[in-house]
């Protein structure tokens, strides 16, 4: 097994996800590079919490680029929640005008919104019980659970059921769920952000 895999030779090069994540990557950075250039001055308080909020989202969607290939899905697959919560930190803050008070005083734990409005702010259209599943599968994958565990598990070649240390490279389905959720949340933020610096983008 290749220890260090390269653009060229990543197992999972020419999965239909992979490629639609990596063509949402190049618009993303180039926003956030122009966006950067107006970040040293006068901003709004809205302004301010992004700019301390898009850029972890985004250098944990690369990391989840990069942990795809390298082959390490299962890590990848952990990082979504901490995406979802990002992305919808930010939005909630702009529809929600009144909590950027908050966000701006320290975000006391009380006053944050729970992780259901964070789902119902990013996927409005999605019924309760679909935001029910979204929820508990990343909870599941976060916090050491035997459901959770299934996504770390791969068939040896005789069949026996065994749970990975390392690499994935023979999942290309785990593989399709973690870049459709990095695009999907990649492109939120690259929105998010050329809607509150609309001045910029």
């Amino acid at each position: 097994m290749t220890a260090v895999f390269l653009p060229h030779n990543e197992p999972y090069l020419g999965n239909d996800q992979v490629l639609a994540f990596d063509l949402a990557i190049p618009p993303a950075l180039q926003s956030h590079a122009e966006i950067a250039k107006r970040t040293f001055g006068r901003l709004t308080p809205l302004q301010v919490a992004a700019t301390e909020i898009i850029p972890q989202g985004v250098s944990i969607a690369l990391s989840m680029r990069e942990l795809v290939r390298q082959a390490y899905l299962y890590p990848a697959a952990i990082l979504i929640r901490p995406l979802v919560e990002r992305t919808g930190t930010i939005r909630y803050l702009q529809e929600n005008p009144a909590a950027v008070e908050l966000w701006s005083s320290g975000w006391p734990r009380k006053k944050q919104p729970k992780f259901d409005d964070l789902l119902d702010v990013l996927h409005p259209q999605v019924p309760e019980n679909g935001q029910e599943a979204l929820r508990t599968l990343l909870h599941k994958l976060v916090h050491s659970d035997p459901a959770g565990s299934v996504y770390n598990m791969f068939k040896r070649s005789d069949g026996v059921p065994m749970f990975s240390s390392g690499k994935t490279m023979d999942n290309p389905l785990l593989c399709r769920a973690v870049c459709a959720a990095g695009t999907c949340y990649l492109k939120m933020l690259n929105q998010t952000a050329r809607e509150i610096f609309q001045d910029v983008a």
